[in-house]
């Protein structure tokens, strides 16, 4: 089951890994073409400060899951390296379960985030907020999905070391 489960997180972060190669290139083609217009034309458009800010938040919840996943986000790790890999693999859990807590609350909040931005327009774009405030909810359920996998490979890691019969 958690095989299937990875390999389903797998296709998620080819398509998040997809995303972020289009849209990190398209941020910095903006943002200097912003600069172009602002400083050599004087005439800087309102909507490509906008749009980048939109995309780099985005982009960070994007790629927020993404470190998740991989265990890379920063982190001390002086505690976890002094302690054997069975500790580590509970410490794991345990620290994993209280950020997943914490992201299923920032969930919840955040679809209320969404449906209050909804009539409201943004300055630039003239878009609904509840548009680029989908971040939100949508990066907080990829760093779910991630959590859940983390604290399930923690968990076979730990049954596996069981029944191997070795403490290590």
């Amino acid at each position: 089951m958690i095989k299937a489960y990875s390999k389903f997180l797998d296709i998620l972060e080819k398509i998040q890994r997809v995303i972020l190669t289009v849209s990190v290139p398209a941020m910095v083609l903006i943002m200097f073409y912003q600069v172009v217009m602002r400083y050599v034309f004087h005439n800087s458009p309102a909507w490509s400060e906008e749009l980048v800010r939109y995309l780099f938040i985005f982009n960070v919840m994007m790629a927020a899951a993404i470190a998740v996943r991989r265990n890379s986000h920063l982190q001390i790790d002086i505690v976890l390296n002094a302690l054997k890999p069975h500790m580590r693999r509970i410490f794991t859990i345990c620290a994993t379960t209280v950020g997943l807590v914490f992201l299923v609350y920032l969930f919840i909040l955040s679809l209320e985030l969404v449906r209050s931005g909804a009539p409201n327009t943004s300055a630039g774009l003239g878009l609904p907020m509840s548009i680029p405030y989908t971040c939100v909810p949508i990066g907080t359920a990829l760093m779910v999905l991630t959590s859940i996998e983390v604290i399930l490979k923690n968990i076979q890691e730990l049954a596996d070391e069981k029944k191997g019969g070795t403490a290590v």
